[in-house]
């Protein structure tokens, strides 16, 4: 019971207390309504009250906030002119000789014959074009040599006791030599028919022989004016003609 009424005690003079604090008996008197709070703060001079009236910030002095770039003005900007890709270049084409101007050839020659015209097209200040190929001019029905002029005389003997007489040795020194000629004939056709009879008759160790030729060709472009007064005269210059298309 003691405990309890000493809290009694002490709750009654708290506020005893508190209430002489709110009267001002304490020396200390509280703040009455705002200017009273404004006079105790400290330096209230720098204070500025706003009211209704006061004008209030002009909003066009602010500077006004950039307006945001579409995304659809953002955009690659097109290449310069002087960057534009370039197209690949081109191989330069062989000029086409003019329209007056035409190919003309010369076939079936000998080396003389080339030599000679080359040189005539040639002071005619024109630039001939030289090729060869060799050609099949006759084909020769033979037996291979036999080594020796005994050997090959033996082997005629043999060959006239079967009916052939038209035959002869090659005397001449070269790969040839001492073989057996049974026939020189300037068609294919003509040699096969030739050695045919000579099997019939039995006739062994017959073949033929190609001879080839060489031959040459010449080719030049000009005027055909020109052409004329150049070859004028020569018959076998004259022998030309036009070169295929």
């Amino acid at each position: 019971m003691t405990t309890l009424r000493f809290v009694l005690i002490l709750l009654l003079l708290l506020n005893a207390l508190a209430f002489a604090a709110i009267k001002g008996w304490l020396g200390f008197v509280p703040p009455r309504g705002e200017p009273e709070r404004i006079t105790n703060q400290l330096h209230p001079d720098r204070i500025k009250l706003l009211g209704a009236n006061a004008p209030a910030k002009d909003a066009s002095s602010a500077p006004a906030p950039a307006a945001p770039v579409p995304s659809s003005a953002v955009a690659t900007a097109p290449p310069a002119e002087n960057e534009q890709q370039r197209e690949p270049e081109q191989p330069a084409a062989t000029p086409a000789p003019p329209p007056d101007t035409q190919c003309f050839f010369w076939s079936g020659l000998n080396a003389s014959d080339a030599d000679r015209l080359t040189a005539l097209l040639t002071a005619g200040g024109l630039v001939p074009r030289q090729s060869s190929v060799e050609v099949p001019t006759s084909w020769w029905v033979r037996i291979p040599p036999q080594g020796s002029r005994e050997e090959a005389e033996r082997r005629v003997r043999e060959l006239r006791a079967q009916g052939i007489t038209d035959l002869y040795i090659v005397p001449d020194a070269g790969p040839n030599q001492f073989a057996i000629s049974l026939g020189l004939f300037k068609t294919e056709a003509s040699s096969n028919q030739q050695l045919a009879q000579l099997r019939a008759k039995g006739v062994r160790g017959a073949g033929i022989a190609v001879r080839d030729t060489l031959e040459y060709r010449l080719e030049v472009n000009a005027e055909r004016v020109g052409l004329t007064s150049t070859i004028a005269g020569d018959p076998l210059a004259q022998r030309h003609a036009r070169c295929p298309p």
